[in-house]
């Protein structure tokens, strides 16, 4: 059973995916006065639009240039970006696996810093270092997420000159970075995803330096990111630990004289961490869509740098793919918390 509702959460994001590039054709494609235009770009000449219009069958009935657009899209074939002149996905390949380390990065520090002061609030609630807690993170989230974006980069690259302003890794040392390959007989074998990785490329090549500098680059935009939304961890495992210490299971477990320590970590915790599971492929979600305003701010050369950069030259084929990518990486995010969850929990599996 639980097979056939892994099938059909599958099903419904392949559907959703569609929708959304049915959505952006029609956007991009039927509500522009001129699509050929708008795919060339602001600065393309006559000729340009001409062989724009012929590539990608803009002359053609509408249903016919959806057909090949849909079969453009699964084939890899998303476009030329009149800024770059270089094929999107190539752009796409470049770009994301940076957010992905970026986001990655900051929701494990999400969890390990929120869930113990949600474990912390939950043994004392309405005591002092409950709502201490709860004023730290109501003051955290009142901030525009901008706004903390700037005040640590002021705070730390131009007043205390402790962390860098802005790159993924430092420029000199990222032309020397040696990159993680596999070697099969004579022929050694790059992966795009661990290439673009600056922190995991630099672990699996055993490079310090590169290492080294590619985590400073990286705690300020990290930490910001961190910052957004702040606290709905805190209340979600203080809230859930807070209904578990009053269950049955753990009046036992305390009746049976184990330590409070063993009580709290072994039993209450170990069961107030299921919702985590969701919510963090929430988060996660988040992240990806606040990357956008991390990376211009830092100069952070990720997913959304690119889209930001993308909106401010007119690049309508990197916007849609750019938007498309992260909307099915949300989506996939939200799909394998279902399927954790399922595993996960006994109540879930037998209720499908």
């Amino acid at each position: 059973m639980k097979y056939k509702y892994i099938l059909k959460k599958v099903i419904g994001v392949f559907l959703i995916i569609n929708g959304e590039l049915i959505l952006v054709f029609y956007l991009a494609n039927v509500t522009a006065p001129n699509p050929a235009a708008v795919w060339a770009g602001p600065e393309a000449s006559p000729a340009q639009v001409q062989l724009v219009t012929q590539l990608y069958h803009l002359d053609s009935p509408w249903y016919v240039q959806l057909y090949y657009y849909m079969i453009n899209f699964y084939t890899g074939n998303w476009g030329i970006s009149p800024v770059y002149q270089t094929p999107v996905i190539s752009l796409i390949e470049q770009y994301l696996p940076i957010t992905l380390q970026l986001a990655i990065i900051a929701l494990i520090l999400k969890l390990i810093l929120e869930i113990p002061l949600g474990v912390i609030s939950a043994l004392r609630p309405n005591g002092f270092a409950d709502n201490m807690i709860k004023v730290s993170y109501t003051i955290a989230r009142s901030f525009p997420s901008f706004l903390i974006a700037i005040a640590l980069l002021f705070a730390f690259s131009y007043i205390l000159h402790i962390l860098p302003s802005s790159y993924p890794i430092d420029p000199i040392i990222a032309l020397n970075e040696r990159k993680f390959g596999i070697t099969i007989g004579e022929n050694t074998y790059n992966i795009w995803l661990i290439d673009n990785m600056p922190i995991l490329n630099s672990i699996l090549t055993l490079d310090l330096n590169a290492f080294i500098s590619s985590i400073a680059h990286t705690i300020l935009p990290s930490l910001s990111l961190v910052l957004f939304g702040f606290g709905g961890i805190v209340r979600l495992v203080r809230n859930t630990m807070v209904e578990v210490l009053q269950m049955d299971f753990i009046k036992t477990a305390r009746s049976k004289g184990l330590k409070e320590r063993s009580v709290i970590m072994r039993h209450a915790l170990k069961n107030s961490l299921l919702p985590i599971i969701t919510i963090s492929a929430i988060i996660f979600s988040g992240l990806m869509q606040g990357s956008l305003i991390v990376e211009t701010i830092f100069n952070y050369y990720g997913l959304g740098y690119y889209l930001a950069q993308s909106i401010l030259n007119f690049d309508t084929p990197s916007i849609i793919a750019g938007t498309v990518i992260i909307t099915a990486i949300v989506l996939m995010s939200n799909l394998v918390a279902d399927i954790l969850y399922t595993y996960s929990d006994p109540r879930v599996r037998e209720a499908i």
